[in-house]
């Protein structure tokens, strides 16, 4: 946490998102055998936020564009599924091809790995990117936001505090893994763990993972 005076107060600001990890350390062998299974919540707080809090990419690998992208969503449930495909489709620049997953690969064929090995060369794809849910946690946030250095100053701003709520806050933390492979060799290329905080739908959290994803893509050089 970083601290900035401004007048007698010192306010806090939360370090930049992002940070890059050597390894992706959250990830284990069945990485993408899971459900991408997002749950309707209402909830407390401040609008929805999402970051990507880290990442790893192949140092070893000079990134090219894709010319073709399919994007699969790791989820039982089929409407989360293709929602979340599409909008990756939707979200991709022109200039590169996007595939929902559930127009090339059929329920009864996606736990088939050779089957969906075998569609996807076919359709000629050079990357995919893969989406799973790792975890919902609730989360409870000490919400002070000013520390005072003078006694008077707190002392206005503490004593109407304690007839009022707001010192603590519940907050809804959604942590997904996102990665990306290539279909020739099949190597991960790169991996990111987002966070969002208190979406109000599963929708805002697909809208706002997918966004992220596709900005760090283009920024690495996988997307034009």
């Amino acid at each position: 946490m970083i601290g900035r005076r401004e007048g007698g107060a010192l306010r806090r600001t939360a370090p930049a998102a992002g940070k890059m990890t050597k390894n992706p350390p959250w990830m284990l062998p069945s990485a993408i055998a899971g459900c991408f299974v997002i749950v309707l919540m209402s909830l407390t707080g401040c609008g929805p936020k999402t970051k990507i809090s880290f990442e790893w990419k192949d140092p070893d690998v000079q990134p090219t564009p894709f010319a073709k992208v399919v994007a699969i969503a790791m989820s039982k449930d089929n409407i989360v599924r293709r929602v979340a495909e599409k909008e990756f489709v939707n979200r991709l620049p022109k200039q590169t091809e996007g595939v929902a997953g559930y127009t090339l690969i059929s329920d009864s064929d996606r736990g088939d790995v050779d089957k969906v090995r075998a569609i996807l060369a076919d359709a000629q794809v050079d990357g995919v990117a893969v989406f799973r849910l790792v975890g919902a946690d609730t989360q409870l946030q000490y919400n002070r936001g000013t520390i005072y250095y003078n006694f008077w100053g707190y002392y206005g701003w503490a004593w109407p505090m304690v007839s009022s709520p707001g010192y603590m806050m519940t907050e809804q933390v959604i942590r997904v893994e996102s990665l990306v492979y290539s279909v020739a060799s099949g190597k991960l290329l790169w991996s990111g763990m987002s966070e969002t905080t208190n979406p109000s739908s599963a929708r805002t959290v697909v809208d706002d993972v997918v966004r992220a994803v596709v900005r760090r893509m283009k920024a690495m050089g996988y997307v034009k």
